[in-house]
């Protein structure tokens, strides 16, 4: 029985890695916008990463290489003197930095109710 366990770990494993390794990241896509983005795209393999770059009033979402999330690499593609922005590598991740702060206490009491279910 141990060595039929062995032979369909590895099996999972193999179709794991073979299923995720064409895996392509989403992000939000617009330029300039004063409103949230709410377009997105499949980056290409190159670009690893999302990006939002906020101004005073308007944004900018992309797709991003995490190699170049620097704050010297953004202002100079950008041309950009005073701004914010936030890189990841999650689908979609690149939203308003205002929902994503609102979200925390929503995780709080998810892992609040978590622990007293163990209590």
């Amino acid at each position: 029985m141990d060595k039929m366990n062995s032979i369909l770990l590895t099996i999972f494993i193999i179709v794991t890695v073979s299923c995720s390794s064409g895996y392509a990241l989403r992000c939000y896509t617009c330029e300039q916008s004063p409103f949230l983005c709410r377009t997105n795209l499949t980056c290409s393999y190159e670009e690893d990463a999302c990006l939002q770059i906020r101004f005073v009033h308007l944004r900018t979402y992309s797709c991003w290489k995490m190699s170049q999330c620097t704050t010297e690499q953004v202002a100079n593609y950008f041309n950009a003197d005073s701004f914010r922005f936030l890189c990841c590598q999650r689908d979609l991740c690149n939203k308003s930095l205002n929902t994503m702060v609102s979200t925390v206490p929503l995780a709080i009491s998810a892992m609040t109710v978590i622990w007293m279910m163990f209590l």
